[in-house]
């Protein structure tokens, strides 16, 4: 799934859809994107090396070895999250972390390796690295034509669409009800 569609489904959820608050719901937005930060910063970086011209090795390089591609891969493993997770129960942050932002951060970033995992045809990370390099490829792609791609991406925009639809109906009903929104 697109970086964006990670970030807005977390936040939408954790904000509206349980309703655990605004800093909630960006806590989950932004560890939503973090499994994709190492690439973003391979990008930039490989793009300012080479003046803006790709060659096949420095997509190699952002997406699956070198530093930025190894860390890729370990934020994109249920492994570390799982045992910040773990933790969080175990250590009850809970009682600490009263507005969820840490759980929801957490949550989103969880999210996003699952979401990747089950949406991977080509591009595959190993979803229990380091413990195993285990990867699967799914029937689903997220941008691949041949594997459902169009599909999903219009099923994808088309929810977001939705969810940004029922949204501003609520705001509106609710504004016409009370009056501008006091922040």
């Amino acid at each position: 799934m697109e970086t964006y569609a990670h970030s807005f489904f977390t936040w939408a959820l954790s904000k509206h859809g349980v309703k655990a608050g605004r800093a909630a719901g960006v806590a989950g937005a932004v560890g939503a994107v973090l499994p994709d930060i190492p690439a973003f910063v391979g990008t930039v970086y490989f793009a300012v090396k080479s003046g803006g011209f790709w060659v096949e090795e420095d997509l190699e390089r952002i997406y699956f070895s070198g530093p930025f591609g190894a860390t890729g891969s370990a934020l994109h493993s249920v492994v570390p999250v799982a045992i910040l997770l773990g933790l969080y129960w175990a250590l009850r942050l809970g009682r600490s972390d009263r507005r969820r932002v840490f759980l929801w951060f957490l949550l989103g970033w969880f999210g996003h390796t699952i979401v990747d995992f089950l949406t991977h045809v080509d591009d595959l990370r190993p979803l229990f690295w380091p413990i195993s390099s285990w990867m699967w490829a799914s029937p689903i792609s997220y941008y691949n034509p041949r594997y459902y791609g169009v599909q999903f991406m219009l099923v994808s925009h088309a929810s977001m669409l939705a969810i940004m639809a029922v949204l501003l109906v609520r705001r509106l009903r609710r504004y016409r009800k009370t009056g501008p929104p006091k922040e």
